[in-house]
């Protein structure tokens, strides 16, 4: 018969350890999950009896947790980050040293806001993620206080995930005039994280995918898109880009538009992001033309580019457009990608 590893005796013990905690609190009742829940347990607050006020409990357990400096340190995995992104109840992240009988606790929205308003991304690449705790927060205390404004849903944070998750209802609707509004309360908000909503609208865009040009919802999700880009641009990484503009091994018409506005009205940034090299990296060396096309004429705007390009070439690359066609209609329609649709190599004639 299989023995269980000494990890797995550990984690099991530290579970019902919290669990009990939880359930002797006057104040809290606890449910335990199994895996196709995504998380361990629940915890609900019953103050004002049983109305919904939910937390999802993920437990992470070791024999002894070290401190440092008055610190815990939390090595959060990716799928719990993924999880608490796209949850509408908060995720709490438990940090258990089962010697001591002691736990932790990290609210991984919050984090992932707190994150962001200091301009640290969520990394698409990390496996895990570090955050250090202070010692101060302890299980038994959040639930005697902060966890329980966290289950009610009061705060400043509850408000801005509040909005964002309307944002996206706003976006999925195809209502501008609602992304609008919306917008300008999130910026009112929460301006250090109002960034995150061309996060949302980005998200819709590939949802739509082909659908995004051609249709009412594609030209209203677009169009609210251009504005994002305009109003937050300048905190545009090079992922949120990615998304813009990458589909697969091809690119967005769309998505190249938003590139094109980003130079535009951001160009110091653009030019920061290193975009040529990124997209020579992933396979797209008609986008990386357009960004390097871009980077080298600093003075020129959008529509700069009516007549084409010029002789420039980058990564073996040049424009080569028929004498028989009017480019100029051309670009007036696709905008863009109508230069990348005469790239040809610079060796052929």
């Amino acid at each position: 018969m299989a023995k269980r590893a000494d990890s797995q005796k550990i984690g099991a013990q530290g579970h019902k350890w919290v669990m009990l905690q939880i359930e002797e609190h006057p104040d809290w009742l606890s449910r335990d999950l199994n895996e196709d829940f995504g998380v361990d347990a629940e915890a609900e607050l019953t103050l004002n009896g049983v109305n919904g006020e939910i937390l999802k409990l993920q437990f992470k357990t070791s024999l002894r947790v070290p401190k440092k400096h008055g610190r815990i340190k939390f090595a959060v995995e990716r799928k719990y980050v993924e999880y608490a992104r796209t949850c509408r109840y908060p995720v709490i992240y438990i940090r258990i040293d089962l010697s001591k009988k002691m736990a932790w606790y990290l609210w991984l929205q919050d984090w992932m806001l707190k994150e962001r308003a200091k301009g640290n991304r969520i990394s698409a690449s990390k496996k895990q993620f570090i955050a250090w705790i202070d010692d101060a927060n302890t299980l038994s205390s959040g639930l005697d206080s902060y966890l329980k404004d966290v289950a009610a849903w009061r705060g400043e944070t509850q408000l801005v995930l509040s909005l964002l998750d309307a944002l996206h209802a706003g976006v999925a609707t195809n209502n501008p005039d609602l992304v609008g509004r919306l917008v300008a309360l999130l910026t009112d908000a929460a301006p250090l994280v109002a960034d995150a909503s061309v996060e949302v609208v980005l998200q819709e865009a590939v949802y739509l995918g082909n659908r995004l040009r051609g249709t009412a919802e594609g030209l209203a999700t677009a169009q609210q898109l251009y504005v994002l880009i305009r109003k937050f641009g300048n905190r545009m990484t090079t992922s949120n880009v990615d998304m813009m503009v990458r589909r697969g091994k091809s690119y967005s018409r769309v998505g190249l538009d938003g590139l094109g506005i980003l130079y535009d009205d951001h160009f110091d940034h653009a030019v920061s992001l290193d975009l040529p090299k990124h997209f020579v990296r992933v396979n797209l060396p008609e986008v990386a033309y357009y960004c390097a096309l871009r980077v080298a004429n600093p003075t020129k705007r959008y529509f700069d580019f009516l007549e084409g390009p010029g002789k420039f070439a980058f990564e073996g690359l040049r424009f080569d457009c028929p004498p028989d066609v009017l480019f100029s209609n051309k670009y007036a329609n696709r905008g863009p990608s109508a230069i990348l649709d005469y790239l040809v190599p610079v060796a052929s004639t």
